[in-house]
């Protein structure tokens, strides 16, 4: 649909949107899970559909990323390029599912928030739970593999420079790794997680600059689309 400069600039742009939605949309949700009553995350109701909306700006985001890169990473491997199709949608899927148990609280919020708020106390710790499940294994989890996945290929294809492929692989491997942990609940130091959470944070943001300003390597692109073994 666009030229490859094109899809750099806005698969650039859309890692930059869906980073700053992350941050917004998990900061803006945040009553939900620290308010001591369902009256409090009443209160804050406008802030969590505010946060809400960013969250489905996130996930559509990272569809669209991956919608656009497939083009270009089937030619090097199809079935590593749909497994990141796939994991993508199923990060995304997941965001939307949290997002609808923060939309969930809310609404209790909203009805059961006065007086008889105290038997429903139960659910909404369940829903929380489950929208922190959610969040995590989409946002983490699926988007760990994702960035495997899609830093293996641009390493075959050469579509971005060698040393920002072996970064990011190295940084989805940490991911994944604090992933796990937090899976089985052992929560490393803050320190720890900090170690093995910003390498990929701050790589996807040095991928987006670089496509934006630099886009994706032409002479790799067309060698990739001339060799017969692409695709296999």
């Amino acid at each position: 649909m666009f030229s490859p400069k094109t899809t750099a600039r806005v698969v650039g742009i859309l890692f930059i949107l869906a980073s700053a939605a992350a941050i917004v949309g998990g900061s803006l949700v945040l009553p939900i899970s620290d308010s001591d009553s369902l009256t409090e995350v009443a209160s804050a109701g406008s802030q969590i559909v505010a946060g809400v909306l960013f969250e489905v700006v996130l996930a559509v985001s990272v569809i669209g990323i991956a919608v656009l890169l497939f083009p270009l990473l089937r030619r090097q491997n199809e079935a590593l390029a749909l497994g990141y199709v796939a994991a993508r949608t199923v990060e995304a899927v997941l965001v939307l599912a949290a997002s609808t148990g923060a939309l969930v609280v809310l609404t209790l919020s909203r009805d059961f928030g006065g007086s008889t708020a105290d038997g429903f106390e139960p659910l909404t710790d369940v829903v929380v739970a489950a929208r922190d499940w959610a969040y995590l294994i989409g946002t983490m989890t699926a988007f760990s593999i994702s960035a495997l996945l899609l830093y293996t290929l641009l390493l075959r294809s050469r579509l971005v420079p060698t040393w920002l492929s072996l970064w990011g692989l190295v940084g989805g491997a940490l991911l994944l790794i604090e992933s796990v942990l937090e899976l089985f609940d052992l929560n490393p130091p803050v320190a720890l997680q900090a170690v093995l959470v910003a390498p990929i944070a701050i790589n996807e943001m040095v991928l987006a600059v670089w496509l934006i300003v630099k886009g994706f390597d032409i002479t790799a692109m067309a060698a990739s689309a001339d060799d017969p073994r692409a695709g296999g």
